[in-house]
């Protein structure tokens, strides 16, 4: 796939799901995936796993998010 069938994707992605998240297009053990990035908030990731189906427009979809850590805490050595 080109560069602009992924930023149709990813256009269509933001007018169906929202403009929230940040939309991404990665390559992947099972081909070009549709990354849906809710940075910080939990919540909108939650809302958006039930809301967005596990194939988009022929790619399959992975929504994330990340959570603030204290990375000191979590240190081993």
């Amino acid at each position: 796939m080109d560069n602009k069938k992924h930023q149709e994707v990813i256009l269509k992605a933001k007018i169906e799901i929202g403009p929230e998240p940040i939309y991404t297009m990665r390559n992947g053990g099972l081909g070009m995936t549709l990354w849906v990035d809710a940075g910080e908030n939990e919540e909108l990731a939650k809302k958006l796993r039930k809301k967005i189906p596990s194939i988009f427009y022929g790619f399959r979809t992975l929504v994330i998010h990340s959570s603030p850590r204290d990375y000191k805490e979590n240190l081993t050595y």
